[in-house]
């Protein structure tokens, strides 16, 4: 097989299967792969693994590839330990480029500095041939936002004394999502996006520490690999609070059932972030069920939240009106995802969150990827 079928073959293989984000075609592609694998590597994977996301045993790999045992087990070692492969017990997986390989290659940040610096640069590359909106290939979305803390607690306050039209559910609730996960191991990883995005030259503009969360098996793993650090729920929240001062964004699944990673995400590295905000693609991702309101009467016009919104949503109203009675701070609700970072940094408390669609996701991660099958786009 010829190096540029062998290339190609694999760009195949990591496009196809259910909600798989497929590679394009072209040369940015053949750069990312040719840096992300050794032509060994690819051989292994073209030759043994039949399709993304299907654990394989060493015999069957061993078969395949016809490479020696024990010269091919040092060989998927060395891989599952930069990120390339995926392992569970004695199995191995072959991850999808997106979600799942990038996430894992990034997080890991094991291999070579210079073959992942050129992976990272191809990465930020492929945003130019509209590969984000192949984030909105469904009707679907895989990601939603969920609400930031505080003013989710201040909600279910009041809730609790007044008549209110929808109910605060458990999946809405950061603590209570998180509790549920199976089994209650939690580990804060370093963020693939911003990994990328500091390798290929554009380091994050809004924060240079670790927020992303492992939960549950894949918890477990990271701490077996002593990728991430391993925290009680409490340590946390404390994190996630943090984040949101930080104006980062808390994304998972679409789905109820607690997903085995939650995401603080920045507009300017996240995927799904950017992509909705630069290229207003909202198709990629869900919003919260909440939206923020803006207490006039308490409101002091310090411009935080214009400041701290990640979607560049609020803006100082300056008044037109002869008595003043229009300075204001205003919120374009065609661009806020509901996910409460202005609330949770309004020096006044001027700003609560409250519910306003009662948008019921999917129940678990099953259900979701079949859901997102169904209604592919293209």
């Amino acid at each position: 097989m010829e190096n540029s079928d062998l290339y190609e073959k694999l760009r195949i293989l990591l496009s196809e299967g259910e909600n798989v984000i497929g590679l394009p075609k072209h040369e940015i592609v053949d750069r990312l792969l040719r840096n992300m694998y050794t032509e060994e590597e690819a051989k292994i994977l073209t030759t043994s693994f039949e399709k993304v996301s299907t654990p394989t045993n060493l015999r069957t790999i061993t078969k395949l590839s016809g490479i020696p045992r024990e010269e091919l087990k040092a060989i998927l070692k060395d891989m599952h330990y930069k990120g390339k492969l995926f392992k569970l017990g004695p199995l191995y997986m072959l991850l999808p480029y997106l979600p799942g390989g990038f996430e894992v290659y990034f997080t890991v940040n094991r291999d070579d500095p210079e073959r992942i610096k050129e992976v990272a640069k191809a990465h930020l590359e492929l945003r130019k041939l509209g590969f984000s909106f192949e984030l909105s290939s469904s009707d679907y979305s895989i990601y939603r936002v969920i609400p930031a803390i505080e003013p989710t607690e201040k909600l279910i306050d009041v809730g609790n004394e007044l008549n209110v039209k929808y109910q605060v559910l458990p999946y809405e609730i950061l603590r209570d999502y998180l509790s549920k996960a199976v089994p209650k191991l939690y580990a804060v990883v370093p963020c693939s996006c911003r990994t990328a995005a500091k390798l290929g030259g554009k380091p994050c503009k809004q924060t240079d520490e670790n927020y992303c969360v492992a939960t549950g098996i894949l918890a477990k793993s990271i701490i077996d690999q002593q990728i991430g650090k391993e925290v009680t729920l409490d340590e946390l929240m404390d994190v996630m609070e943090k984040a949101e001062k930080e104006g980062l964004v808390h994304e998972s699944f679409n789905m109820q059932d607690t997903a085995i990673f939650v995401c603080n995400c920045c507009s300017c590295c996240c995927g799904f972030l950017n992509s909705v905000k630069d290229l207003n693609n909202y198709d990629s991702i869900t919003k919260s069920n909440f939206e923020p309101k803006i207490d006039g009467e308490i409101c002091t016009l310090c411009e935080t939240c214009m400041e701290i919104c990640p979607m560049e949503a609020i803006y100082h109203h300056w008044p037109h009106k002869k008595d003043l009675s229009d300075d204001m701070m205003l919120i374009r609700y065609d661009r806020c995802i509901g996910c409460g970072v202005c609330a949770s940094n309004c020096p006044s408390d001027a700003i609560t969150l409250e519910k306003v669609r009662d948008i019921v996701p999917i129940k678990g991660q099953a259900e979701l990827m079949v859901k997102r099958s169904e209604a592919k786009t293209h």
